[in-house]
């Protein structure tokens, strides 16, 4: 490979890419470009299967549906914020928000965790 060659940048390569949330009734659906999803740097396409797929009320997989973080307990659901950080993972409304609200998201469960973990030893 030559240096050229290795240097090539695609066009729009550093600017984010976004996947699309698309409604589904079958099984972990989940298109994609893989043209899209390999020439960029930066892609939300892992964080939006993640969401889509296993933990929102969108997910459906083998018969069961509402996603692994369906029913949380009711001192959990009360404020929302659970609620709110997955659908703005699945399906953003801000430019850019599906990796703000994973990032949010996972610092969120790691702290319900950690309370729960606390909680359970006492």
């Amino acid at each position: 490979m030559t240096a050229a060659k290795r240097f090539d940048k695609p066009e729009n390569y550093d600017m984010w890419y976004e996947s699309r949330f698309e409604e589904c009734d079958r099984e972990a659906c989940l298109s994609f470009s893989k043209e899209s999803l390999c020439s960029r740097v930066t892609v939300d396409h892992n964080y939006y299967a993640v969401c889509q797929n296993l933990l929102s009320r969108y997910a459906t997989w083998r018969g069961t549906t509402g996603g692994l973080l369906h029913d949380p307990p009711a001192h959990i659901a009360k404020d929302g914020q659970l609620e709110t950080l997955l659908d703005e993972c699945t399906k953003p409304k801000k430019r850019y928000g599906r990796f703000q609200a994973a990032k949010e998201l996972r610092e969120y469960l790691t702290q319900l965790a950690a309370g729960s973990a606390s909680a359970t030893a006492r």
